[in-house]
């Protein structure tokens, strides 16, 4: 975990709402699929605090780039920034996603701007040679191209895409044709790995069970520090103990990627 200042090369807005921002770096930094930074520009003193954000894409051992939704105060200053802004930046967070070998087959399931944290997944399973299909939802065609939709298609995996008001692709959640494939069968010696709302996270959870594939996912929460001291983004796991009381894990250092079993998705719905 390194702290310095990123300097913005390119702040693009890719579709009303969501942007690319690329930081380049004075230091090289090893960002692993799944990690996160914490981003605040220098010099903002409102909000206070920084933006948690994964890392989307890495260009080399100096540049690394965010896709982002602009949602609250933090990415609205965070889209406010131009060519040559200065970012502080903390960097690399949290754990990062299992890679199955290449005889094992891979499942991602990104839904909104949780693609965020899967795009280097698809992108080091597509190195690998891992047999991989990609479920991709999102609200609409809009949100679908906000959400780097292309950038999925460039891997050339089988992808599947839904958006709930049926603009591009399947109409509704991107659980069905998930499930669809499960109930075919799609999911023997399969991995799924899951990142976007809670309620499509959880869902994608019960299939899991159900249909007895292993799943990962990537949980978000709102964060104060990034690195487990501030205790804002605990989320409720499960335990084996004799009265069957749950525990607490914090998403930025013991997560932010759990296995889908060990969350309590009844309970927790941190961040959302």
């Amino acid at each position: 975990m390194i702290d310095i200042v990123g300097i913005a090369e390119t702040n693009e807005e890719i579709a009303p709402g969501y942007r690319l921002l690329r930081l380049a770096l004075n230091q090289d930094v090893e960002v692993r699929p799944g990690q996160f930074a914490m981003l605040k520009p220098r010099g903002v003193f409102e909000p206070l605090l920084r933006r948690a954000l994964a890392v989307y894409r890495v260009d080399g051992p100096r540049r690394v780039s965010f896709l982002f939704q602009v949602l609250g105060r933090g990415t609205e200053a965070l889209a406010q920034i131009g060519e040559g802004g200065e970012i502080e930046t903390l960097l690399p967070l949290g754990n990062s996603w299992p890679i199955p070998s290449n005889e094992e087959r891979a499942i991602v399931v990104a839904g909104g701007i949780g693609s965020a944290s899967v795009l280097m997944l698809c992108e080091v399973l597509k190195q690998a040679g891992v047999d991989t299909r990609v479920f991709f939802g999102a609200a609409n065609a809009r949100a679908a191209a906000g959400c780097g939709l292309e950038d999925f298609r460039a891997y050339g995996f089988p992808l599947v895409l839904s958006t709930v008001d049926g603009s591009s692709g399947e109409r509704g959640f991107v659980t069905a044709p998930l499930e669809r494939l499960l109930k075919e069968g799609g999911g023997r010696g399969a991995t799924i790995c899951a990142c976007g709302p809670w309620g499509m996270m959880k869902r994608v959870a019960e299939l899991a069970e159900e249909f007895e594939v292993r799943c990962i996912v990537s949980l978000e929460a709102p964060m104060g520090c990034g690195f487990g001291v501030c205790v804002g983004c605990v989320v409720e796991v499960k335990t084996d103990g004799p009265l069957g009381y749950g525990s607490y894990k914090r998403v930025c250092t013991d997560g932010s990627i759990f296995n889908a079993k060990s969350v309590r998705w009844d309970i927790s719905a941190v961040g959302h």
